[in-house]
């Protein structure tokens, strides 16, 4: 009875760089990143397992860099905007603007978005629209105006007025035409001015949180760690080429 010979796959031993992989870092991302090269090279030696291993362990420090680009951005963002409304950073982004007050913060803009820029433009426009219907209503001398004008009002304003008018002040804002007109000129149609400052200024700041973002010399050092790296790879793919084209050249030849 013949025996069939058992065939045991190539093991591969595991890179002596993963026990420097940082905590949060992918180990299966770096595994298949070291494959990739081996499989792209085939060292057919320790030396040229050696460079393999050393041209993968360059490439994936100089993608952590990217990471710690990125890192430096957030923080210099952290570190100079705040929730303050206009903060210095504000401030100095609409300088040429001519802008007296700034009633929205700098984090405010950082954590907005053209598209929720746009929209909160758009809404504001809406409700002044209404507003507007409403305040022309009020002036006039219809029996029904007061009623008339809270329903004219969007929905989302009649709640404000009904919250903030007479159920919060119904003194100053009485239940009745004048007081809901003292409220729209007093606190609805600053509001919606507001919102629209708001949308209009947002790109400015968020523009100028991201210049001051950039710390020029802590990205000097990235930057340069990273063209030391790239020295260190090119170096060493040449020295990998070079020990493949010995290996593949015969003895004499």
């Amino acid at each position: 009875m013949s025996e069939t010979a058992i065939v045991l796959p190539n093991r591969v031993e595991p890179s002596p760089y993963e026990q420097a992989l940082l905590p949060w870092e992918d180990d299966d991302a770096f595994r298949a990143l070291r494959e990739e090269y081996l499989a792209a090279h085939l060292p057919g030696s320790p030396a040229e397992r050696h460079i393999v291993e050393q041209l993968v362990w360059c490439d994936w420090r100089r993608r952590r860099l990217v990471l710690g680009e990125r890192a430096l951005h957030l923080a210099q963002l952290e570190r100079r905007s705040s929730t303050k409304h206009g903060d210095d950073l504000a401030e100095r982004a609409l300088i040429t603007h001519g802008v007296s007050k700034i009633e929205f913060s700098s984090i405010d803009a950082v954590t907005s978005t053209a598209e929720f820029d746009d929209d909160l433009a758009e809404d504001t426009k809406d409700d002044m629209k209404h507003t507007e219907v409403a305040l022309a209503l009020l002036g006039t001398s219809r029996k029904d105006a007061y009623e008339q004008a809270v329903a004219a009002l969007r929905e989302d304003s009649r709640e404000y007025w009904e919250n903030h008018g007479p159920g919060d002040d119904p003194e100053t804002y009485p239940p009745n035409a004048e007081g809901l007109q003292r409220f729209i000129k007093r606190e609805l149609v600053p509001l919606l001015n507001r919102n629209q400052a708001e949308a209009k200024f947002r790109p400015d700041v968020r523009l100028q949180a991201w210049g001051e973002s950039l710390d020029p010399d802590r990205m000097d050092r990235l930057m340069q760690l990273d063209e030391r790296l790239l020295r260190q790879y090119d170096k060493l793919l040449g020295m990998l080429l070079k020990a493949g084209r010995a290996r593949a050249t015969p003895s004499g030849g």
